[in-house]
């Protein structure tokens, strides 16, 4: 009989902020987003969120862990060929590149080079037999506390809004996690231009706070 208690204690691991990713380093453009005032309390902190899961790069990344998942052949180009920008696409494959060495040594997975972050965690957890509902949840729920933290260090807000905002977010990661279990790349998508917008102006942003400014030739 297959242990959820298992699958949810990898998961925790994967997820954590001790687990050498580096994910705490990336503000996914938010940080210019904060800069220019869009983001500037707790409530708004929360709906740019919300956006991303329901109908932005939070939405597609558990699309493209699904993929993986079922083994889907074009998953992972498709990923890197649809980042938004560079700072993007250098954030999805620095975080692809640690978790992968890190599970290739603790689990002995078999990833190939340069693989998308949400694409390596869909095939790890298809070669070590984990749910995939769960894993789903635990990623896009991963994918909110990241950018959480980086609001309550950024704009700032305290702690306890941090935590608030998370439990807001509860109900539409659980909605986004029976949805794209559903479906298909053929529904990938975006209507979250203004994040994508402040992705690209990040790039090149002095001074800043968080990581992929774009190396020189």
């Amino acid at each position: 009989m297959k242990s959820f208690h298992k699958d949810i204690m990898t998961l925790q691991t994967w997820f954590s902020p001790a687990f050498p990713t580096g994910a705490f380093s990336y503000s996914h453009g938010m940080e210019s987003a904060i800069q220019d005032n869009l983001i500037n309390d707790a409530g708004s902190l929360k709906s740019w969120i919300a956006l991303l899961l329901s109908y932005g790069s939070g939405r597609n990344d558990g699309l493209f862990l699904k993929a993986a998942y079922e083994d889907v052949t074009e998953a992972n180009a498709l990923c890197l060929a649809l980042c938004g920008s560079k700072e993007r696409l250098r954030e999805t494959t620095e975080l692809g590149q640690a978790f992968s060495q890190v599970v290739k040594a603790g689990y002995g997975v078999r990833l190939p080079d340069r693989t998308a972050y949400p694409v390596a965690v869909g095939m790890t957890a298809k070669q070590i037999d984990l749910d995939l509902a769960l894993t789903l949840q635990s990623y896009l729920q991963a994918f909110a506390s990241n950018l959480i933290s980086v609001g309550v260090r950024t704009i700032p807000i305290g702690q306890q809004a941090g935590q608030d905002c998370l439990i807001g977010l509860y109900p539409i990661i659980e909605k986004m996690t029976k949805k794209i279990k559903s479906e298909s790349l053929n529904e990938l998508g975006s209507a979250t231009f203004v994040s994508d917008l402040m992705a690209i102006k990040h790039e090149n942003s002095v001074p800043r706070i968080y990581r992929t400014k774009p190396r020189k030739n």
